[in-house]
């Protein structure tokens, strides 16, 4: 019987740190699903090209890392066991090692959290940015060339887009739309979930339902400024880059005129040819495309 416990124990204590990072992830899984939820449903997103093969790769990817840590497992699963099982016997339990051990767990656990939350941000700008690229196919059949991802000097313009209009520098930016927002704005009476997910803008601030921001407009001028400066300097005339904000999922509107075009994403092909913030010639069309697409195919530094 004691050898049975001690088996047992052992292997308890063997498992217990597998089980407290998965009911770390099942935790943060939970709350996350419970609290927030993407802006846009990413099955209805057109597929992008190698769609298909970048999700197997991942599948891959992940199918990879869990065979090396099964492998890894099998091998010092029965001497951990065995280690265990000969401390207990002799009453003489590891507690360095096991102190040790928790410090370990501790810190990986910790380690997932953050990891977690950044991942999560990250779906979320990946998803944002995939609905706008998806709505700014509808320019390029309209005779615009779009870009995206260009990188700057330490950071990056999300897409830009080229036509005899002018050039947009356009920031995506991706927002939870919160839960609870939602259950108030109904629990109020609302009968609609427009309120839930409604950003407006007034007086220089973006206005969420439980949340204000200004930092995405300051970043929008910003970049647009850069992109001025730049293909000015690179073409060798004049050009006015205009700034572009898209929260992709969100049912914008505006309490006061806003600086520049602050847009839900599908509203992208319906604003853009409206805009008269540059009269360019096809031959300076041309030329900027050129700059373009030289700084997308060299590595900036």
């Amino acid at each position: 019987m004691a050898d049975f416990t001690n088996n047992l124990l052992s292997i308890v204590i063997i498992l217990s740190s597998m089980f407290v990072t998965i009911g770390v992830m099942y935790a943060l899984l939970k709350y996350r699903d419970a609290t927030v939820t993407l802006p846009v449903d990413r099955e209805q997103l057109s597929r992008i090209p190698a769609y298909g093969l970048q999700k197997q790769i991942q599948d891959l990817q992940l199918d990879l890392i869990g065979s090396m840590m099964m492998g890894l497992m099998i091998v010092s699963f029965p001497f951990a066991v065995s280690s265990i099982q000969a401390h207990i016997a002799v009453g003489k339990f590891p507690w360095v090692y096991a102190l040790t051990g928790l410090m370990g767990l501790t810190y990986c656990g910790i380690k997932t959290w953050k990891l977690f939350s950044k991942l999560t941000k990250l779906r979320l700008g990946h998803t944002a940015e995939i609905a706008t690229a998806n709505e700014l196919i509808g320019l390029q059949a309209l005779g615009y060339q779009v870009f995206h991802d260009v990188q700057a000097d330490g950071f990056n313009i999300d897409h830009l887009v080229i036509g005899k209009n002018g050039v947009f520098a356009i920031e995506t930016k991706g927002r939870h739309k919160r839960n609870k927002d939602l259950r108030q704005t109904n629990g109020n009476g609302g009968g609609s979930d427009k309120k839930g997910y409604q950003v407006f803008y007034k007086d220089g601030r973006l206005n969420f339902p439980s949340w204000t921001e200004t930092k995405p407009i300051e970043q929008a001028e910003r970049q647009a400024k850069w992109v001025s400066q730049w293909l000015t300097k690179a073409t060798g005339s004049p050009v006015a880059a205009t700034p572009a904000l898209v929260f992709p999922g969100w049912y914008v509107t505006s309490q006061s005129k806003p600086p520049f075009p602050i847009l839900n994403h599908k509203q992208l092909v319906g604003t853009i040819p409206k805009l008269k913030t540059q009269d360019l010639t096809q031959q300076q069309v041309d030329t900027i495309i050129y700059q373009v697409a030289q700084r997308c195919l060299s590595k900036v530094e």
